[in-house]
Parts: structure tokens; sequence; C-alpha cells
């Protein structure tokens, strides 16, 4: 009797044993299933904060072991804004309910997320490549993109109502070609005669009155007063000239932290637009991207070794948002003059031969006494509000003819369009086909061809201030002295319900 029971016994064993293997087998996928989703929420949370800037306390702590990150280019601005959806799922999953979910849904869920991931990291990692006539747009346009990721293959296409930049370069081509015929017709006319209808500013600023400005305009009007003179030597330095130099310079790449940790010149600390800028506040608010004040600056310059006294060369993609021309904007405020951009960015370094690395450099601190900002280099909102209309006033935008014609909002901005009578000339005009910097006697045809001249004083905008510093430092050097850059941009500008603005 025992023996039978014995039996029974061992069967019953026996029987359940496959139950009890299905059921650890269970257990043991859903822990691989949410181990998944754990490592999901990681990269997006790490993602997100990457692309979001860091804090004004933190930064210049975390620079002493290597330079703040932040996003791309402006271009975080749309990642920040995607990001927060994309972690709601992974979010969702760790609830109890999620749990019991179908091990299907979840999956779709991380597939989902993974999905938005790499299409993100695969913009971002095209700006890498050399042969991309927009390094940065194609990003992000970001972020660029952007600035991005904005941040590719897209770009490529006709320019769909996703990235700025893509949609830049298509439009952008065909006016830098129509450039050169516009520089000749001033030296062929006898001169005397095609400089006299250099007044043409005023008919165009007459007709953009008529047209858009608001009635009662200008408000309050005040005289712009004459910034630094530049040159094309005293801003831009040739791939050639760096490299033989190079052990003598603090350089600065001004890309997203992706992008340098990719590949950059040897010695190079990053700094993106980002560490630069306050991206704490609400977005569409006059302080949003706006630079640190002169005190916080101060000790984030000298976090990247920079003590006004060795010479500091920046570089970028150059085919994105001139993200150089952004921290040289910069370190002239800070006084700084001894400060250059590598003339057509890590393009054309790598054309000749230039060598690369992916080790990450930190320089030592240093101390930078920096109390205020040298003057005639910002504009504010209220200052255009109020010279609004005033002859002789240009409000130069920068961004691509799809952004200022209001066909896109890429960063989200609160509105769409333009400010009144803004004459469009994208940043992209500005360069020559291999991407460097067009000639000062180019640009100043290019924006003679529009009726601006040198006696006109100029806002120049884009979305955030980045790209209209790159193509402010590129006027000063051309003699454009009366100019400045509305570091606060469009996106505060579109942020106020009050102010007018040209919508499509």
């Amino acid at each position: 009797m025992k023996k039978l029971i014995l039996l029974a016994a061992a069967a019953a064993l026996i029987g359940s044993a496959p139950a009890f293997a299905a059921d650890a087998a269970a257990q043991a996928g859903q822990q691989n299933t949410e181990d998944a989703s754990a490592r999901l929420l990681a990269q997006v949370q790490t993602f997100k904060k990457a692309n979001t800037g860091v804090s004004e306390d933190a930064a210049p702590a975390e620079q002493k072991q290597a330079p703040a990150t932040a996003a791309e280019n402006k271009a975080p601005e749309t990642k920040a804004a995607q990001a927060p959806a994309a972690a709601a799922a992974p979010a969702a999953q760790t609830a109890p309910a999620a749990q019991a979910a179908p091990a299907a849904q979840q999956k779709s869920q991380s597939a989902s997320i993974m999905d938005q991931i790499v299409r993100e990291e695969a913009a971002k990692a095209a700006k890498e490549e050399q042969a991309a006539p927009n390094n940065r747009g194609v990003v992000n346009v970001p972020a660029e993109e952007k600035k991005e990721a904005e941040v590719k293959q897209e770009q490529q296409a006709p320019a769909p109502a996703k990235p700025a930049e893509e949609k830049k370069e298509t439009v952008q081509i065909p006016a830098q070609k129509q450039e050169p015929a516009k520089t000749e017709t001033p030296a062929a006319a006898p001169a005397p005669a095609v400089t006299v209808p250099a007044p043409a500013p005023a008919p165009a600023a007459a007709v953009s009155a008529t047209e858009e400005i608001p009635a009662g305009r200008p408000l309050n009007p005040s005289p712009m007063k004459e910034g630094d003179a530049e040159t094309k030597d005293s801003i831009l330095v040739s791939p050639a000239w760096l490299k033989a130099n190079r052990g003598s310079v603090i350089l600065v790449d001004a890309r997203p932290d992706s992008l340098y940790a990719n590949g950059h010149i040897p010695g190079a600390v990053n700094a993106p637009w980002t560490y630069f800028a306050n991206v704490n506040t609400k977005q569409g608010s006059e302080k949003w991207g706006t630079i640190w004040p002169a005190d916080t600056m101060a000790k984030r310059l000298g976090a990247l070794g920079i003590d006004g006294k060795k010479m500091v060369v920046t570089y970028c993609d150059a085919g994105g948002w001139g993200q150089s021309g952004w921290t040289l904007w910069i370190l002239r405020q800070a006084g700084i003059k001894n400060a250059k951009m590598l003339d057509g960015g890590i393009a054309a370094w790598k054309t000749i031969g230039g060598e690369m690395t992916k080790n990450k450099h930190a320089n030592k601190t240093v101390g930078y006494n920096l109390k205020q900002y040298v003057p005639n280099y910002v504009v504010t909102t209220e200052w255009i509000n109020n010279n609004l209309g005033k002859p002789g006033l240009v409000l130069l935008d920068v961004r691509t003819d799809v952004e200022y014609l209001g066909k896109i909002a890429p960063f989200q901005e609160k509105r769409r369009g333009h400010l009144p009578g803004a004459i469009n000339i994208p940043r992209e005009s500005f360069l020559r086909e291999n991407l460097e910097a067009k000639y000062p006697d180019d640009i100043k045809a290019l924006l003679l061809a529009k009726g601006i001249t040198p006696d006109n004083e100029i806002v120049v905008y884009d979305t955030a201030g980045v790209r209209s510093a790159y193509v402010l430092m590129l006027l000063r050097a051309a003699g454009f002295r009366k100019s400045l850059n509305y570091d606060a941009g469009f996106q505060a500008w579109a942020g106020d319900p009050e102010l007018p603005i040209v919508k499509p």
C-alpha cells in the first residue's frame, strides 16, 4: 500500500513538473520584458536629459570633468518636446496594471519608444556625414535641429514640413547661385549710377511698411549705436592655419555632444550652444535660450580653460546653424578679441586630412573676470517693438524661407510667420558651396540686392539667436557695423500675443 502511495505521489510530481517549468519560464520572460523596458526607459530619460540643457548651478561644476552637454543646436527644442511624450509610455509600463497587459502590447510600446530613439539618433549621426550638403540642417531641422537630429536622410528630400534645415538647403541653393550675378552687376554698371540707387532700402522699407507694419509705428524710436568693427581675418582661420597652430590655441567644439563623441579635433573641449544659454525657463519667453548673466558666463568660460589671453578657435559643422558664430559672438561680448571661427568647420578640417579623435578632452579650469558684457551686440524685444517701422531699420530674418513664410514651426513657436516688414535672407545664403563663409564683398552685394546698405540699422534674428549670431559676425566683417543680434529670437516675439506678426 505504501508503495502505491509513493508511486502515485511521484506520478503527481512528474505530471506537475511541466507546469512548474512553464511558470518559471513565464516569470523569467516577464522579468526579461521588465528589464528590457527598464533599459528602454533609461535610454529615453538619458536621451531626454541630454537634449534639455543643464541647470545654471550644475553646469560649471560638471564642466570641470567635461564641458557641459545639452542638445544639438536649437534643435533640442524639438526633441525636448518629443521626449516627454516618449517617456510617458515606459512610465505607464511600470504601473501594476501595465504588468498585467499582454506581452505583445508591452513589446509594441517598447518598439515604439525604441523607434523614436533610433530615428532621432540616426538624424544626429547623419550630421557626421561629410558628404551631406548641410550636416546640421539635416539633423534637427533638427536640430536644426534640427541645430536635431533635428537633428537626415530626409534632408536629401525636397523638404517636407519637418526639419527646417532640410528645406533650407533646397531653397537656399538657388539664392546662392544668383548672388554671383548680383555681385557683378554693381561692378559692371557705371560706378556712380549703381552707387546712387543704393538708397534702395528706403523704397524697400516703404513697401514693407505699407503692407505689413501696423499703423502708428514706430512707437518710441531710438538710434542704434555702431558695434565693434571686424574683418574676415579677425573672425576666421583656415583649416591649414589651424593644422599648423593647433597646439597653441584653445579649441572649442560647438557641436552637440553626440557629434563630439563620434569624432572631433584633438584637444577640443565640447560646448554646445545650450552650454552658454538659459534653457531652463519657459520656451516662448524673453529669457529662454538667451545667454547667461555675465557672472555665470565667466564661470562657464573659465571651466573651458578660457582665460582671455590664449587664442580661442571655435568650430562646428558649418552647414547647419553656425554654432561657432554663436560662440564667437559670446566671446566678443565677454571682451575676448583674440578668438576666431574655423572657416568651413569640421568638414573643411577633414578635407585637408586633419586628425580626428574620440577621446574626450577637458582643459584645466581657470579664473575669468567678467563684470559686464561689451555693449552693442544684443537687441531686445522691447527695442524692436518701439522702433518697428522706423525709416532705415531693417529686420533681417535668416531662418529658412519655409519658417519665414510660416509653413512650419519646427521649434514649437507659439505663432508662425515673421516680424512685420522683415526681409528674408536665409543663413545658407551667406555661405559658399564648400560651406565656407562668403567674402565680405559678396555679402555686401547680397544685401545691396535687397536694398540694404551699411547705413541701415540692422536687427538680425532667427528662432533663438544662434544662426543670427553667426550672420551678425559676417555682417560686421563686411562693414555693417550698425547691426545687432536678437538673442531672444522669433520664439520670444511669437510667444507674446500682444506683438504684431505677419501670419501665413
